[in-house]
């Protein structure tokens, strides 16, 4: 399968005018965080050199720890690279020469309809029998139980949209605008870790994120339904969306993005 480096490099095809205010907005407030990081961290580097007597170039050190991950969401946006990093947070593993050839016939499929189909750089498997998918970045996580599954086509389709689309690459461009630990922590380092890791700028544009990406979510079923797998995706969403996908209207960054599953399959239906 032809997943060449050079077909993720930015592109026009990349721009989406909706996504390109939020990520200014978004970027601007986490640029805050990153002079209270680098303020924070100039004044622990000053305490280590006093103490150890050591000689460090304490300006550079905290620019860098204060602005490093503002640097790296710009350049994900370049070039959405992560996949080897994004599988084994998700515990993920190669596919076997059965699943691959089970997914390229189902690509193979989709591309008869649009040739310009891009393939992902990277893909992997989880031992999970649920069958779900999950694109980000370059890359493509697939469950055992979707590769098992006759809706393979019609979910690979819709993360296909989220793939040749700005979708991946903005979603993981806006993660690595953050440090870890990107979950709540407990007592007594729940406070510190919001303002260091520049989760407390995030969270203000929680609700117009929410927004944009319930609308994507949307223009993926669209293009499933443009690869002919609109009638399969439905019954997909009908039968397994349910389980697991009910999000509430402006939930925390980071929960469900996806639109009520009704509506979803409501628009789908749509002439």
């Amino acid at each position: 399968m032809d997943n060449r480096l050079r077909d993720y490099v930015f592109g026009l095809g990349d721009l989406n005018f909706g996504w390109i205010p939020l990520y200014v907005v978004t970027w601007g407030l986490l640029a805050v965080c990153g002079w209270l990081r680098s303020l924070a961290a100039a004044l622990v580097l000053l305490i280590v050199t006093w103490i150890a007597g050591w000689d460090l170039p304490i300006d550079a050190l905290a620019l860098v720890i204060g602005f490093a991950p503002l640097a790296i969401s710009l350049g994900t946006l370049v070039l959405p690279l992560g996949g080897w990093w994004f599988q084994q947070q998700e515990g993920g593993r190669m596919p076997s020469e059965r699943e691959r050839a089970v997914f390229e016939a189902a690509f193979e499929q989709l591309r008869l309809l649009d040739p310009q189909l891009r393939a992902p750089r990277r893909w992997f498997v989880t031992d999970d029998p649920v069958p779900n998918a999950c694109a980000y970045a370059d890359t493509l996580m697939l469950t055992r139980g979707l590769l098992d599954s006759p809706y393979l086509p019609a979910v690979l389709a819709h993360e296909q949209g989220h793939l040749n689309s700005s979708d991946a690459r903005v979603s993981a461009a806006i993660v690595r605008m953050t440090t870890p630990p990107r979950k709540p922590v407990g007592f007594p380092f729940r406070l510190i870790a919001y303002l260091a890791s520049g989760r407390i700028g995030m969270a203000l544009m929680r609700n117009p994120w929410a927004i944009y990406w319930r609308a994507r979510e949307k223009v993926a079923d669209a293009y499933a339904a443009k690869l002919g797998q609109g009638s399969a995706l439905e019954a997909y969403l009908d039968i397994y969306a349910l389980d697991g996908d009910l999000p509430t209207p402006f939930k925390a960054f980071g929960d469900s993005s996806h639109p009520w599953t009704e509506h979803r399959i409501d628009d789908l239906e749509a002439p």
